[in-house]
């Protein structure tokens, strides 16, 4: 078989054969009965019917949509375009109601189907390609050379796309995509180097970390890291012999069992809680505290909502309570009963005092711009909706809690370049984003940290908690006894006080509820 020799950058490839791509017959309602196995003029062969040509027309639709993100391309290598790229990001995540992140993804990928496989869009845009075919496509041609897009978009514009099956389309695909799997750009081990923290799909209170490198580093890490974990074990094991404090001992289990710790658990205690060495480099300190809101009922053992870890991570309620007691100062977060909103205002200064921050990064766990999903645990800086007026603070602009929210660093930026902004609704519960380009979202304001059924639900856990101290107090001055002498024998529980003329006392002022 002869072979086509093509240049790409000075380099030698051997161009993929052409093979033809074909269906046997071609897809309409006639053949479609027959594929699937219906009678013409059946519900079912009618209802396949429809299915083939709204699939025909989401194609065309999707070509549509994708034309529409690219108009909002803006260049990703381009330095100087950085603030014009990250106001695209947030107009395309606001229209459609996502992620500056996938938005972004989006941008990239509406870009490359309309300049990267033209022929193929084309298709797409005729409604002969399904757009889950079209997307895989996407996906596996992000990480190749314009040459070899260039090269696959000839050949598979040029498959019968209309009538193919979809195990001969995907078949075919990965056929070709392996011809150009040597030669795509490849990403050594050292450029690989990565340690992601990935939370478990459910809410259960654990999350993994993932750390990526060359094989032999990986290698070398994990037996220093079982070498460490045998000499702790072995030396947990001398000091429960000699009654010594235990080295290690995660939540006291080797002190309270008497037996060491197994070798899993002190790989864990080593990595987690070793001192990190970054060669005198001095690491800043965490800007904020690490929050764990726990819902008071919760905490009060009545209830098991889930408590939220800065805001965005949920933890079992167990959980939130064993760490709690582990605690020796609790941070109270002054709010209004009813809505949430800060009490403690200082209005008068520019710079947010600690308490202020510490709220607003309750409130705003994540950056305040819509689709953004950075946390504001760190890299992040509030700021104010209505512009500080320094020369005249009481003018407006003013520090507090109704005119600042969280944002993360580069959209601060944008806002700060007039490329997004934010107004702040007469009220105070909303907040209308505009973008340079038009794009437009409002944004409830987040001031759920305690709610009225919340408060409804401690009040009456207070009342309740009164009405057992006013029992427990008659019961301690010899009332039930009295009146037994004098009425008969009570069940002070079920007595029904309306009836006999007698009230629950009031609480005095100084009895206030202990939240």
């Amino acid at each position: 078989m002869s072979q086509t020799i093509a240049s790409e950058a000075g380099s030698r490839r051997v161009e993929p054969p052409r093979p033809r791509v074909t269906a046997r017959r071609e897809l309409d309602a006639a053949s479609l009965a027959d594929r699937a196995d219906l009678e013409e003029g059946t519900v079912e062969h009618g209802a396949a019917t429809r299915l083939l040509e709204r699939g025909r027309s989401a194609s065309r639709e999707h070509a549509g949509h994708l034309r529409d993100i690219a108009e909002l391309w803006v260049e990703r290598d381009d330095d100087d375009l950085r603030e014009d790229r990250e106001e695209s990001d947030v107009a395309v995540a606001i229209a459609l109601r996502t992620t500056t992140s996938r938005a972004a993804t989006l941008l990239r990928d509406a870009h490359l189907a309309l300049t990267g496989l033209p022929a193929t869009f084309a298709r797409l845009e005729a409604g002969d390609m399904p757009v889950e075919w079209f997307d895989r496509l996407l996906r596996e041609l992000r990480d190749l050379t314009a040459f070899q897009r260039a090269q696959i978009d000839e050949r598979v514009s040029s498959w019968d796309l209309a009538s193919l099956p979809a195990d001969s389309y995907r078949r075919a695909l990965s056929l070709l995509l392996a011809w150009f799997a040597s030669a795509a750009t490849e990403i050594g081990p050292q450029e690989r180097r990565d340690v992601d923290v990935e939370m478990s799909p459910v809410a259960d209170g654990t999350a993994c970390l993932r750390i990526t490198g060359p094989i032999p580093e990986i290698l070398a890490l994990s037996r220093r890291l079982d070498a460490a974990a045998r000499a702790v074990q072995s030396a947990q094991r001398h000091a429960l012999e000699a009654g010594a404090p235990v080295p290690f001992d995660l939540d006291d289990a080797a002190s309270t069992t008497g037996r060491r710790l197994p070798l899993r658990s002190l790989r864990y205690a080593v990595i987690t809680r070793s001192v990190l060495d970054t060669g005198g480099i001095e690491v800043p300190r965490e800007q904020f505290r690490l929050n764990i809101v726990v819902p008071a009922m919760s905490l009060m053992g009545e209830s098991n909502a889930p408590a939220l870890l800065d805001g965005t991570i949920p933890v079992p309620a167990s959980m939130a309570r064993m760490i709690a007691a582990e605690e020796s100062v609790w941070f109270r977060v002054l709010t209004d009963p009813v809505d949430g909103s800060f009490l403690p205002v200082a209005a008068s200064q520019y710079r947010p005092s600690v308490a202020m921050r510490e709220h607003l990064r309750l409130r705003d766990p994540v950056c305040a711009v819509p689709g953004c999903g950075r946390p504001t645990s760190s890299c992040s800086e509030a700021d104010h909706i209505q512009e500080y007026d320094h020369e005249n603070p009481d003018e407006g602009g003013q520090t507090c809690p109704e005119n600042l929210h969280q944002l993360c660093w580069r959209h601060h930026r944008l806002k700060t370049l007039g490329l997004i902004d934010p107004v702040r609704g007469p009220d105070g519960t909303i907040t209308h984003w505009t973008t340079r380009s038009g794009a437009h979202a409002s944004v409830p304001q987040n001031t759920d940290l305690l709610t009225p059924e919340l408060a409804a639900a401690l009040q009456g856990r207070w009342e309740q908690y009164e009405f057992e101290r006013d029992i427990a107090a008659m019961a301690a001055a010899g009332e039930f006894e009295r009146l037994a002498r004098e009425e008969g024998p009570v069940d002070p529980l079920l007595d029904d006080d309306r009836e006999r003329g007698r009230r629950a006392p009031a609480p005095s002022p100084e009895d206030q509820p202990p939240f």
